[in-house]
């Protein structure tokens, strides 16, 4: 329908499951109703991946997102030609890191000259992509340092559960110093920010303490008194309603911690493991400060089952329907 958003669909590493579950995705005769997706990336691995696994797939290659037919059983491809015939598949390399590299820089530069509505992706190898000379921790700091942003931040949204990242691909060592006032007050105003947009016009947020017991009165630490709280303070003065520290345990382990439009949580694991019980494998990740829309798959390359025909789409087009959805500015994820 040529009132769908168009959504650039970067491939992802050539070496992992992206060009699979892309294909497979594409045989879903609706998908095409709700978003008008435009592959970034290179026709020819496509074509030999549709042959083995979609073979009613038709692969149509443009200069601009405005030339696809957006049609069933067809992929339109804007083609950077860029991916080697003998790339080793299931394993890191350069090759598929500088690929996967392209094709994101590529799609950022359409959305941001407004020839895209929004960006979905699919996964990369963050060994390749450092393999390849850049040396970003993943997506989210990648799509930051493309677009100039200061800060942004991973929200992953589940089937009743939204959680967004204080800090994202860091080691847990690194993660205390990390934890200042400045990227928690950042990171609760994008939140409150991206829900007003999309959600409802008062959010309700809740935010996690970084320590067991969130410190316990200091002995186990002092982030929460120190930087936590006051971030907290700030924006509750600012007519935010944001509420916590929460004991992450303690938050997650409550019936009603759903009925927070949001959860802050303060490192990877802490806002990881409880989204994804609760999705099922169906959790979209969306970045939160960038000024384009970016969504993603909740899972990786899985390079142990790149090939196989075990990849399953389904999480794609869950990303490039909540895509579609978020650009036109409706209430999603509801």
């Amino acid at each position: 329908m040529d009132s769908a958003p168009i959504i650039a669909l970067t491939m992802g590493d050539p070496a992992g499951i992206g060009p699979e579950v892309i294909v497979k995705a594409f045989q879903d005769d609706t998908l095409h109703l709700q978003s008008r997706a435009v592959v970034v990336g290179d026709a020819r691995l496509l074509q030999e991946t549709a042959k083995k696994y979609a073979p009613e797939i038709l692969v149509h290659t443009v200069n601009r997102p405005e030339q696809g037919w957006y049609q069933t059983c067809t992929i339109d491809v804007i083609d950077l030609n860029n991916v080697p015939e003998n790339i080793p598949i299931g394993k890191p390399s350069s090759q598929a890191g500088q690929a996967s590299y392209e094709a994101i820089k590529t799609a950022v530069d359409l959305a941001l000259k407004d020839e895209v509505s929004a960006i979905t992706t699919a996964p990369i190898n963050k060994k390749s992509l450092h393999l390849a000379g850049h040396p970003f921790p993943g997506h989210t700091e990648l799509l930051a340092h493309l677009t100039n942003s200061k800060q942004a931040a991973l929200m992953m949204a589940g089937n009743s559960l939204r959680v967004v990242l204080a800090t994202t691909h860091v080691p847990l060592e690194q993660v205390k110093p990390l934890i200042t006032e400045e990227r928690v007050l950042n990171t609760i105003r994008m939140t409150h920010e991206w829900l007003t947009r999309h959600v409802t016009d008062v959010p309700s947020i809740a935010v996690t303490g970084l320590n067991p017991h969130c410190g316990d009165g200091g002995i186990f630490g002092q982030e929460e008194t120190d930087h936590i709280l006051p971030a907290l303070k700030i924006v509750q003065k600012e007519g935010i309603q944001a509420s916590g520290p929460f004991s992450a345990d303690a938050l997650f382990g409550r019936p009603d911690s759903q009925k927070y439009d949001a959860v802050v949580c303060m490192y990877h694991d802490q806002g990881m493991i409880p989204v994804k019980m609760d999705s099922t494998g169906q959790a979209v990740n969306i970045t939160l400060g960038l000024p384009i829309l970016r969504t993603s798959v909740d899972h990786g390359t899985a390079f142990d089952i790149a090939g196989r025909d075990r990849a399953c789409p389904e999480n794609l087009k869950m990303a490039l329907r909540t895509a579609a959805r978020l650009s036109q500015s409706t209430l999603s994820m509801q």
